[in-house]
């Protein structure tokens, strides 16, 4: 597969719409079209249905998309990086990323540090929460966001803001209507990360005084294929609120009233390092990305107060 099928297959996702998505990509409708199928038999799926009204993704498409988007952010990163490297370089930076890069603002905050320092090569990595302190102890990254708090005196770290969570019930496992309390809640399957991960450490404290542990039927890697399962029907799950509501908008999912909870959000970074060059400037320029978002009031929902 190409690059450029790829970025064909996200615009055609992004848009619903063949000809719409043919315009931004510079090409005829038919061109983009051959494009499209001939990815699809490259991987033995079909990524959309064709509706009357456009383009739809299909099951296989929406879970492609995610690894689709991932593989350009990848092949994005190498070309800045190449071109760094050409124009010649005084340091490099690594930054592990705990989830996706669009709540991080990672576009935002590599324009910011190509605007400030232009001679420090960027590398984002993908990380874990779980993780964070020994990528940090180990030199796999400089710096490292995560969820919840860190119990580490080597590491040092700041708050970037509060995460709502929630919990989230696949709409087959709301049909006769949603839990009346935890023990309920407790009863149904579950997808789950990890007993170590902060979302599930919040929910394991509210189901503390019930007789039942949540009925895991399957653990997941990470947040993405949290949702990919809750999507299928598969299990209960915790996810972020900006996450949550477009599936509940949508109809594929409840969002249960009584499941709620915030988790911090953390940037972390070797002990002693906090002013070396590298690391301040990334540093700082987290810390201006993510308040002027607040300033600006860019309708995020990630550090709006909960009840």
């Amino acid at each position: 597969m190409e690059l450029y099928q790829l970025r064909s297959f996200v615009a055609i996702a992004r848009e619903r719409n063949l000809t719409r998505a043919a315009d931004l990509r510079h090409l005829s409708p038919s061109a983009l079209s051959c494009q499209i199928k001939a990815l699809e038999e490259e991987l033995g799926v079909s990524l959309f249905e064709r509706t009357a009204r456009g383009m739809r993704l299909s099951e296989p498409g929406r879970i492609l998309l995610s690894h689709a988007q991932g593989t350009l952010e990848a092949a994005g990163v190498l070309q800045r990086t190449a071109e760094t490297l050409s124009r010649g370089i005084t340091a490099s930076v690594t930054i592990g990323l705990n989830t996706d890069p669009t709540f991080l603002r990672v576009s935002e905050i590599n324009q910011r540090l190509a605007l400030l320092r232009s001679d420090l090569n960027v590398i984002f990595h993908t990380s874990e929460t779980t993780s964070t302190a020994q990528s940090l102890r180990n030199g796999t990254i400089d710096l490292g966001f995560f969820y919840g708090p860190l119990q580490a005196p080597d590491i040092d770290h700041a708050a970037i803001t509060q995460v709502r969570i929630c919990v989230v019930i696949p709409s087959n496992l709301a049909a006769a209507g949603p839990p009346r309390d935890w023990q309920e809640l407790a009863d149904l399957p579950w997808v789950w990360v990890s007993d170590k991960f902060p979302f599930y450490q919040v929910m394991q404290e509210k189901m503390g005084g019930f007789r039942m542990a949540p009925g895991r039927i399957v653990t997941a890697a990470n947040e993405q294929i949290v949702r990919e399962l809750v999507i299928a029907g598969q299990g209960v799950g915790i996810m972020r609120e900006d996450e949550a509501r477009p599936l509940a908008a949508s109809g594929k999912a409840l969002i249960w009233d009584k499941g709620w909870g915030s988790v911090p959000l953390n940037l972390g970074w070797r002990e002693g390092n906090r002013d070396k060059g590298p690391v301040k400037a990334v540093r700082e320029a987290i810390g201006y990305i993510w308040r002027k978002s607040h300033e600006e009031g860019d309708g995020s929902l990630a550090d709006k107060a909960w009840a």
